[in-house]
């Protein structure tokens, strides 16, 4: 026994389906052209709604140049990098932020992330707990200008105050200089490439004084 595909085959070949009534007789196009045989009603439906199904898949896919685009953002060159009068370091600020200008001397309160080869080592976003292996994120509070000390400078109670010693994120000596000039609400990526500024006995997947990316964000100005 044919099957309905088969038996008016020719609708979906060349020829487009189309039914059409006529008092109480349908026919299909293939019958017309005295290619095939009289279509049922029931035939003519499924006809009808095979080819409504199949129209969709005929259409063309929209164009994902621009996603990829935005998934694939070029690495911001160091010659674009503005290099800071109070290190020496160079920086490249992605977003000003608003607000007067951070200081020396001002109390500021950021989250910092030391990228290495694409790896996010030290993050204020992810640091650990003495609770277990839970990881939250703790903004890092400290004096602009002045040595950090990380064992007093987490802030924040999303940990429940289980920081201890050095068990929270360490962030490197060049964030202490890092703000200057950043806006609340600013973010900077500053390259580390003084050992003495960086981590001269490594931290975590940063070698021991290997150059690497610090990305500030100012949460605010105390």
């Amino acid at each position: 026994m044919q099957s309905l595909a088969q038996k008016h085959a020719v609708c979906f070949g060349s020829v487009q389906p189309r039914i059409t009534t006529q008092t109480r007789t349908l026919t299909c196009q293939c019958k017309a052209a005295g290619k095939g045989p009289q279509a049922t009603r029931r035939e003519a439906l499924l006809l009808g709604i095979s080819a409504a199904a199949a129209a969709p898949a005929l259409l063309p896919l929209p164009a994902q140049a621009g996603f990829r685009k935005e998934l694939k953002k070029k690495k911001v060159p160091l010659d674009d990098y503005t290099l800071s009068e109070v290190d020496g370091l160079r920086f490249y600020d992605k977003e000003e932020g608003r607000g007067k200008q951070i200081k020396a001397g001002d109390k500021v309160v950021v989250h910092f992330d030391c990228k290495f080869k694409g790896i996010d080592a030290v993050s204020s976003r992810y640091a650990r707990t003495l609770g277990g292996n839970r990881t939250v994120a703790e903004p890092f509070e400290f004096t602009v200008g002045e040595s950090i000390n990380v064992t007093t400078k987490m802030v924040g109670n999303t940990a429940g105050g289980l920081f201890a010693g050095g068990s929270g994120p360490k962030p490197p000596p060049a964030l202490s200089t890092a703000v200057i000039g950043m806006k609340p609400g600013g973010r900077r990526t500053v390259y580390i490439d003084k050992p003495e500024l960086g981590y001269v006995k490594g931290n975590q997947e940063i070698p021991a004084g290997a150059a690497f990316d610090l990305e500030v964000e100012v949460l605010s100005v105390l």
